[in-house]
């Protein structure tokens, strides 16, 4: 889930123009952070009840799968007894989605790197007022992904003491994609879903205009108020962004952000303010944002040559402004 602390992540503002069928929205807070869905269908004298019992009972759900503020939840009692017995699916895709993302990456995205996140005060502790180099480099040794273990049979999770998993960074992404799949069962084919910033759209306006989004401008303080700096089009795909200009807080008077580098166990000295990805999962594109963070621009343009599949928007700081780069493919995406 996303973490509490100084939590405004709806990076992506979303743009809905007119439809002649009947609008359907849903908000609410999830995941320590909010929701926002909206769907076009035609109008029914229970469909709204009951598309409402569905996104509520899919977020509890999840919750109890993968929330680690939650005492009940799987990851909280697998942190705490090092083993999980008849694990639920979603918990089991979460694990096997987040081992083939770290191995895409090379590393980069890995949620098992709970003991860093933790000590820089971004879960329930508060973290240390001092950064202590050899103690982060002792933590190192806590975070290796491949020694979490799933049994043959899929029934026993096992990891080493001293482990502490955290599905954060991919499991708001993996719940807008379970929700679009309950909504396509439904056959519901324009809807626009939003948890935490992590966005999936379907379909379009039944004017036949795709879904808009805007990527925001960097802020100059986490109060300042959201700025739409470039609206791309989005259809039948997901857009999530991550970046450091909300999620922070000071440490022995530095600035620690978020986003820590699994290699080095040190939060990332970088001038990426964001990194925005499309690409057709959102389960993929929360990881993958994640991780493009870490990786820097060079390294992943050449992931995006590579993997077609997807494309990237990095804003850069620069001086005292900023700088846009963008893979190749990401401008037929853009509309201003």
């Amino acid at each position: 889930m996303k973490t509490k602390i100084l939590i405004i992540s709806v990076i992506l503002i979303f743009i809905c123009l007119g439809c002649t069928n009947k609008k359907y929205v849903y908000q609410g807070e999830t995941q320590g952070s909010t929701y926002n869905i909206i769907l076009y269908a035609k109008q029914n004298k229970n469909f709204e009840n009951k598309v409402k019992k569905i996104i509520d009972s899919t977020l509890q759900h999840i919750d109890m799968v993968a929330s680690v503020f939650n005492d009940s939840s799987e990851i909280s009692i697998f942190n705490a007894k090092d083993t999980l017995m008849n694990p639920s699916e979603d918990f089991i895709n979460l694990l096997l989605k987040s081992k083939k993302m770290n191995l895409l990456t090379n590393g980069a995205f890995n949620p098992a790197i709970g003991p860093l996140v933790k000590y820089y005060g971004f879960l329930k502790d508060k973290g240390s007022n001092e950064i202590d180099t050899s103690y982060v480099l002792e933590l190192l040794k806590f975070t290796v992904l491949d020694s979490i273990k799933l049994d043959s049979n899929k029934k026993i999770i096992t990891k080493p003491p001293k482990y502490y998993l955290d599905f954060n960074a991919i499991a708001s992404g993996y719940t807008v994609d379970k929700l679009a799949k309950i909504f396509d069962s439904l056959k519901i084919e324009n809807y626009l879903i939003e948890i935490g910033g992590e966005i999936y759209a379907k379909g379009s306006h039944t004017n036949g205009n795709p879904w808009t989004v805007g990527i925001e401008k960097p802020p100059v303080s986490i109060y300042s108020p959201q700025e739409v700096l470039t609206k791309v089009k989005v259809k039948n795909a997901a857009i999530v962004t991550s970046g450091v200009t909300r999620k922070y807080h000071n440490s022995a008077n530095k600035r620690v952000n978020h986003i820590i580098n699994p290699q080095t166990g040190f939060p990332i000295p970088s001038n990426i303010l964001s990194v925005s990805v499309i690409t057709d999962s959102c389960t993929e594109a929360d990881a993958l944002a994640t991780a493009f963070m870490i990786m820097g621009v060079d390294s992943t343009m050449r992931f995006i040559k590579k993997n077609n599949n997807c494309e990237v928007y990095f804003i850069l700081s620069k001086l005292d402004t900023f700088e846009i780069k963008y893979s190749q493919g990401f401008e037929k995406y853009i509309i201003e």
